[in-house]
């Protein structure tokens, strides 16, 4: 991994002009926005020792060479997916959990800093177990989605979507948690009414407030950890502030139909009217091979969604040890706050630990500015070559096609295309959301238009009436959630949210993949 320098147009000084003329992609569906400068080190390392991928940042925003997804071991490849719910997923839920139980400000910084960096390995070896298990169950998946594309034609896609939808995972649990909040908090009117009012103080003096408060504890525990996106080790996490949480609560109580629960109920009925179509749709041969094959694709959600979750919460427990550091620099004054660890180089931050100074406010100060001006920057979708999707192993083409969704932008006459993930059409006012800070202008029924979506981004699926994506393909996160929210979605648009303005109106077919922007 290492840091080219780009300007603002993204015209990079390579460091050896060879580089020049390799394909680096820019994986906007995980990293969004600029990755902030300490959590380089982190993507970095995944990026080039789990996925082999060397991986450079310009203005902080990563490029990669094309990935390659790790075999399954042994024990995945003997044991299936079983391995990861009774072996992996604990393994990782114990790393997370014990790091929110060390207790870092006893540390002096040198072994803050030390645990930090020893975690920093841990936390890759975590993410390298999300990743073993990715052929187990996506390459069913895919077999069943280009059989019914071939059987069935361009609709193939969305139908194998479809069918996976309305299975227990990571992502329905965490909606159905919010739900049970809002039903708490609704059977106390007092309650309710500090919530909507966004009055959050006090709530645990306010009858069932303290009973409310505990649920919220654990609902917390298990979702709260999660990172907004895989690159935002900055940005707090809801166990941190809560006050995301109980603003989406509230906003349940303001809608009681249009909660998770509801949503959920028709995903089903979506999921089994699809099963259906496919079933009239092939005969004989075609449909037994057609039932062989779903019958191995259940698992898919579920796994992919549980990944994801820990995934995410590696990324927010990491916060800890950094803040910890932090509050010790800034104690010494060789920070001015101890959020500016953030924008420290992973070395600069270990050398900190041991030579605090001025020099180390000086860099995070400079750090932080430069951070605030990447994000001011549209990055391109590639730099050096143009990637040549066909050169790729063919394993990696339907992940490319169907979960990355790459593809050349297109719009037209105000019609933007991208890739039907989640059939029906819905017309409202678009709202371009790029941070979780930014959800509050989202209004029930409005299209929530983004460059990517994470599971911390799943509450807001069930105020939306669509979602439009710059990013992804039908088995994204994004595509996941538009059908267990039974909404429409359109993926992989590359454009939508330059394109299209914030306010404006537009008609949203999740079905031919199409946003019609209205005059």
């Amino acid at each position: 991994m290492q840091t080219v320098q780009a300007t603002d147009q993204f015209a990079v000084t390579w460091p050896d002009p060879a580089m020049s003329h390799a394909p680096w992609v820019g994986d906007r569906m995980h990293f969004p926005g600029p990755t902030v400068q300490l959590a380089q080190h982190v993507v970095g390392a995944f990026q080039e020792r789990i996925l082999s991928a060397p991986t450079v940042f310009a203005n902080g925003y990563e490029f990669s060479l094309p990935p390659t997804i790790p075999d399954p071991p042994p024990d995945v490849v003997a044991g299936g997916l079983a391995v990861w719910h009774n072996d992996y997923a604990p393994r990782i839920r114990a790393f997370c959990e014990r790091v929110r139980g060390t207790g870092f400000d006893a540390m002096t910084a040198p072994e803050a800093a030390a645990a930090m960096d020893r975690l920093a390995g841990e936390a890759i070896e975590a993410l390298r177990l999300t990743m073993v298990v990715v052929k187990q169950f996506m390459g069913p998946t895919f077999e069943m989605l280009q059989f019914l594309e071939t059987e069935l034609g361009a609709d193939g896609p969305l139908l194998s979507g479809t069918l996976l939808q309305g299975s227990r995972n990571a992502t329905a649990a965490s909606g159905a948690g919010l739900d049970a909040l809002a039903s708490q908090a609704a059977a106390s009117p007092a309650l309710a009414e500090a919530l909507k009012a966004g009055n959050f103080e006090g709530l645990g003096e306010l009858p069932g407030g303290r009973e409310f408060l505990a649920e919220l504890d654990r609902f917390l525990n298990d979702f709260g950890w999660r990172a907004e996106t895989w690159g935002a080790m900055h940005v707090p996490t809801w166990a941190e502030n809560p006050a995301g949480v109980l603003d989406l609560v509230a906003r349940y109580l303001a809608d009681p139909d249009g909660g998770p629960a509801a949503l959920g109920l028709r995903s089903t009925e979506q999921q089994a009217a699809a099963l259906a179509e496919v079933e009239s749709r092939l005969k004989g041969d075609k449909l037994a091979a057609f039932r062989a094959l779903v019958s191995v694709t259940r698992e898919h959600v579920a796994v992919s969604e549980d990944r994801a979750r820990w995934q995410l919460s590696i990324v927010g427990v990491m916060r800890l040890p950094a803040l910890a550091l932090g509050r010790k620099l800034a104690a010494a004054g060789a920070l001015d706050r101890p959020e500016d660890i953030f924008h420290l180089t992973w070395d600069e931050a270990m050398r900190a630990a041991a030579e605090p100074g001025e020099w180390s406010r000086a860099a995070a100060r400079a750090g932080r500015a430069e951070f605030e001006r990447w994000e001011r920057l549209a990055p391109p979708p590639f730099l050096g070559t143009p990637p040549d999707i066909s050169q790729l192993p063919p394993e990696m083409l339907p992940m490319v096609r169907h979960f990355f969704g790459l593809g050349m932008p297109s719009v037209n006459n105000g019609v933007v295309q991208g890739a039907g993930a989640s059939r029906g059409t819905v017309t409202g006012r678009a709202r371009v959301i790029r941070h979780l800070d930014e959800s509050d202008k989202l209004e029930p029924g409005d299209v929530m238009v983004c460059v990517t979506t994470a599971p911390p981004w799943t509450a807001l699926f069930a105020i939306a009436g669509a979602v439009v994506t710059d990013t992804g393909g039908v088995m994204s996160h994004s595509g996941i959630c538009a059908r267990e929210f039974a909404i429409p979605c359109v993926v992989g648009t590359q454009i939508g949210t330059s394109v299209i303005p914030d306010g404006a109106m537009v008609t949203v077919d999740g079905e031919s993949g199409t946003v019609t922007i209205q005059p």
